[in-house]
């Protein structure tokens, strides 16, 4: 396999693929990336069984054939190249020879039939979504995922279209975290591991005119972005009953800034950690909602103005939690709506429309 390219473009496809690629593994050949080379295409492809991302790119190509690379070396070469075009070629001895400028490497690959086969999903068989509009939704409530496995399905985001209306949930047991958006497609359902989100947005842009297509096939999904296919297995399992959760009598709320909240969190955050955890009290009264908690590291109060209109009521939460939902929210202020109770949970939405709802299970005070 010969070919040769500019440095950007080889670059930009190790550096993506290679995310997919696994750091180790006691398959060698799945800590590379594959490269395919057909006329003047190269294809690149990273997988770890679990998640692939593939991308194909024009070359000038010289010969074709195959080979495995590892990943973190060649994308570390081909960065630390000088600028113009980057020549690579792999002879009968496997080892690929890398140049660019008066820069020359050599490197010993793999063959290319060690590689796993990634699994192919027809991309005409699903749905597309703006991506600045799919990255939304998936910052919103990917912090609402389980980190254990005791419950595999809540260790993703579910993807639930009805009635036209894509919702994108994430539940942990403590919290839930719901993003809605209108959607013209049949009903459908599926989970989506949160390793997978966490990879899919750092290829996602904020551009609203360029689409994001999904692709569900069994028990796998594939999404299409900009040249770039990510592959990944969905979850199978049971997902909590969440819409239950988020009925609630809307007649309790306060309007809160959402800066200012957030930034009254975070300096309650000095005096938190994994050593000294304590729920923080939030006393909501008149207009205003006070803020205060002690830890072995010190004590802190703090106060905002709000907009209530309910009775005097003091609530207790885990401050991180509280801090994940506000900055998950993309307005400027947000409503929380509340009960009579101090251990029934909140509801933080818009200050009109249910674009997002993020439910929090409040802590016991002291």
């Amino acid at each position: 396999m010969k070919f040769s390219c500019p440095k950007e473009s080889i670059l930009n496809a190790v550096q993506i693929t290679a995310r997919a690629a696994a750091s180790k593994s006691t398959i060698s050949s799945l800590e590379g990336v594959l490269m395919e080379l057909e006329g003047n295409v190269l294809t690149v492809t990273g997988y770890n069984l679990d998640i692939g991302i593939r991308t194909t790119l024009e070359v000038n190509g010289i010969e074709n054939g195959s080979t495995v690379i590892n990943a973190k070396m060649a994308g570390d070469i081909i960065r630390k190249m000088p600028s113009g075009d980057i020549y690579f070629g792999v002879g009968e001895s496997k080892a690929a020879e890398i140049k660019g400028g008066n820069a020359e490497f050599s490197v010993m690959c793999m063959s290319a039939d060690e590689y796993p086969v990634v699994p192919q999903i027809n991309p005409a068989t699903g749905f597309s979504v703006p991506q600045k509009i799919m990255k939304s939704m998936i910052l919103q409530t990917k912090y609402a995922c389980a980190v254990t496995d005791t419950k595999p399905a809540l260790m993703g985001c579910k993807f639930e279209i009805q009635d036209n209306v894509l919702n994108v949930v994430a539940v942990d047991g403590i919290r839930i975290a719901l993003r809605q958006e209108p959607l013209n497609y049949e009903n459908i359902e599926f989970i989506v591991p949160v390793k997978t989100l966490e990879e899919l947005v750092t290829i996602l842009t904020d551009d609203n005119d360029k689409n994001v297509t999904l692709s569900i096939d069994k028990n796998q999904i594939s999404f299409n972005v900009e040249g770039y296919t990510m592959i990944s297995r969905l979850i199978d399992g049971e997902f909590i009953p969440y819409k239950k959760h988020l009925e609630c009598d809307e007649s309790v709320s306060a309007e809160v800034n959402c800066r200012e909240i957030i930034e009254m969190l975070d300096r309650s955050m000095l005096i938190i950690n994994e050593k000294n955890k304590c729920p923080i009290r939030c006393e909501f009264s008149g207009d205003t909602l006070s803020m205060s908690c002690t830890t072995a590291l010190g004590k802190i109060n703090d106060k905002i103005n709000i907009k209530y209109n309910g009775e005097p009521i003091s609530i207790g939460f885990n401050a991180k939690y509280l801090l994940d939902a506000f900055k998950a929210c993309d307005t400027d202020c947000a409503k929380i709506i509340l009960t009579a109770s101090a251990v029934a949970p909140i509801i933080i939405v818009p200050p009109q429309g249910r674009e997002f709802m993020f439910l929090l299970l409040p802590m016991r005070l002291k």
